[in-house]
């Protein structure tokens, strides 16, 4: 039974879960049966003490029994029997397979429910659903529910209108009051344009004839032109005559000049009263007759170039105007021409090479 039960374990470690049960079953079993066996064959023996206690053991139980005590004889020992060494089986390394993982079957979707009754088996072919046709019908062909329902629509929300919010605008700035600008009107104008006559008279202070100093008289026009400022100029011509020894020396010269003006007040009609300053230049030619009505007469022409600067007053009415003004002139003689030659260097001849004088003005005008 040892050996039995020896057998038995090694043998349930080799072997599967399966057999491992059926040694255990096995093992059971014989101990049981070899307990039975022993008792039955040992006479019971009393002792004198009052209790004995016997153990029986096995390899895998061990039961203690208090019971009174008896004589037990020893049992004949068991034949000798010669271990049994079971070699562990070689195991062949087993290759390591690759892992398939099959797909689980995805069970197709419920059939749709459908009114009536039928026969025939339902099943999913792909995509329909595949019904037999019914007595006196034709099969029915239904699509398949979808596996997944389509995305619900995307609400847009229509764009919101605003309305603006109110512009704040910065408070105006108060009104200046309106300032009209003074625009000067122009100044009323003056009269520009005038023309008059003169009396006029020339002395000649640097010379004598026949003891005599030679004082030229006469007249003459003028024309004269203003600006609405202070300035105007003069053009004027004149014609003089001195007559000096009862027609012994008789002079006639006849002066041409220009002279620029300075006014001291502006060229208004309200301003009637003026003064002005002069200064200008000109030629003068003149006629020498000696003994005139005689058998000696003789006549000479004679060129010279005279300056002047001066100043005078005007009185100006509406338009017409009074004036009055001195001057000073001085005189040098042509000696380029026939007579001046012959008189050159010359001082008592009929003109000198150079003389001075003064001249006066006295006329009235008409203003325009």
């Amino acid at each position: 039974m040892r050996s039995l039960f020896v057998s038995t374990e090694r043998c349930r470690f080799g072997k599967s879960a399966s057999l491992r049960m059926t040694s255990v079953a096995a093992l059971v079993s014989g101990v049981a049966l070899t307990s039975t066996l022993a008792v039955a064959a040992e006479p019971v023996v009393a002792t004198d003490d009052p209790q004995t206690t016997s153990v029986t053991q096995s390899t895998t139980t061990t039961v203690t029994t208090n019971a009174p005590s008896v004589t037990v004889a020893p049992l004949p020992s068991p034949p000798s029997v010669s271990p049994t060494v079971i070699a562990p089986m070689p195991v062949a390394p087993q290759a390591m397979a690759p892992t398939v993982i099959a797909p689980m079957p995805v069970a197709p979707p419920p059939a749709p429910g459908f009114g009536g009754s039928f026969q025939g088996p339902v099943y999913f072919n792909g995509p329909v659903w595949i019904i037999p046709a019914q007595p006196g019908g034709q099969m029915m062909v239904q699509p398949a529910l979808p596996q997944q329902l389509p995305p619900p629509p995307v609400y847009v929300q229509p764009p919101r209108m605003y309305a603006p919010p109110p512009r704040m605008y910065a408070p105006l700035p108060m009104a200046r009051p309106r300032v009209t600008p003074v625009v000067s009107r122009p100044a009323p104008r003056g009269p520009v344009f005038g023309m008059g006559v003169r009396f006029t008279t020339l002395g000649i202070r640097s010379q004598e004839v026949f003891g005599e100093k030679p004082t030229l008289m006469g007249g003459g026009v003028q024309l004269r032109f203003r600006n609405q400022g202070h300035w105007g100029f003069e053009l004027a011509l004149d014609a003089m005559k001195a007559n000096i020894a009862d027609s012994a020396f008789v002079r006639t010269s006849y002066p041409f000049t220009f002279a620029p003006m300075l006014y001291i007040f502006k060229n208004r009609p309200e301003t009637h009263f003026n003064i002005y300053a002069t200064a200008g230049f000109g030629l003068m030619a003149s006629d020498i007759a000696l003994y005139q009505g005689s058998r000696q007469e003789r006549n000479q022409q004679f060129w010279e170039v005279l300056g002047q600067a001066g100043g005078g007053m005007e009185l100006r009415f509406t338009r017409l105007a009074i004036f009055a003004d001195v001057r000073g002139v001085g005189m040098l003689l042509d000696q380029g021409s026939e007579p001046g030659k012959f008189y050159d260097g010359i001082t008592s001849g009929p003109i000198a090479p150079s003389s001075i004088g003064y001249k006066v003005n006295l006329g009235a005008m008409l203003w325009f």
